[in-house]
């Protein structure tokens, strides 16, 4: 099922919009399988769950004291079923609408599970693409229910069109402090779920305040760029369409397939 036409128009205007479903159960407990085994076996590379009281994260090993994994990154190498939920149509065909037929997966950016074990720290407010960059869509498949309670995504709507008198990673403001958080809307999402938004919108979330992780994948799109000359890109996999080229003739020998 693809976005409506009314669907589309929000998705632009507000910068955030829900596939109309959720991914196959038997899938979605295939990627909780293999993620529980990552976790429990703590794969590197991880990011562990350490924070300050503005929710900056260490990057460290298990020193800290705590060893517990806040994030898996690096997924689609991991484990094929990764890959597998990344292209599915539910996903493709609402990612369709905002990048057009010809849809990569970067490697490079993203490419990781939030496990947001229980207690987590916030994520903290950021925007990641500036406005000027050419379109970035991240997409978020959840493993698990997301909830306030847990700390779902909060997006702020519309901030994918208009600058802020902050920086893209503003710092030195609680979570809930920062004038971003009454700007935002919560995001629950049910399990299965695919969460769409434009990566220059600010986002982040609250605190988890269950005892449970709140696991969702972390993956980020583009429509593939007619004009580069170079087609093949270690960091790029085409999931949707191909690689073509519309700019001014060049030698043959230039266009790689």
């Amino acid at each position: 099922m693809s976005l409506t036409q009314e669907d589309t128009w929000l998705f632009r205007h507000n910068g955030f919009i829900r596939a109309p479903e959720c991914l196959p159960e038997a899938l979605v407990n295939r990627l909780s399988a293999v993620t529980d085994k990552h976790v429990r076996e703590k794969i590197e590379p991880i990011v562990w769950e350490t924070s300050d009281e503005y929710g900056r994260i260490s990057k460290g090993g298990g020193e800290n004291g705590k060893g517990v994994v806040r994030r898996l990154s690096k997924i689609i190498a991991r484990d094929p079923v990764y890959l597998e939920a990344a292209r599915h149509p539910i996903v493709l065909n609402a990612l369709e609408t905002a990048l057009g037929q010809n849809i990569e997966l970067l490697t490079n950016k993203h490419n990781h599970i939030m496990v947001r074990p229980g207690g987590s720290a916030t994520v903290p407010w950021h925007r990641g693409e500036e406005l000027y960059a050419r379109t970035l869509i991240t997409v978020l498949i959840y493993i698990d229910e997301s909830t306030i309670e847990n700390g779902c995504v909060r997006v702020v709507p519309g901030a994918h069109q208009i600058s802020f008198s902050m920086p893209r990673r503003p710092k030195g403001m609680a979570f809930r402090e920062n004038p971003l958080f009454y700007r935002s809307v919560p995001l629950p999402m049910p399990k299965g779920g695919v969460l769409l938004f434009n990566d220059a919108l600010f986002h982040g979330a609250d605190k988890n305040l269950t005892d449970a992780s709140r696991r969702s994948m972390t993956l980020a799109f583009q429509g593939h760029d007619t004009h580069l000359v170079r087609k093949a890109d270690p960091e790029k996999i085409l999931v949707r369409g191909e690689r073509v080229y519309e700019g001014h003739p060049v030698p043959e020998h230039l266009l790689d397939s």
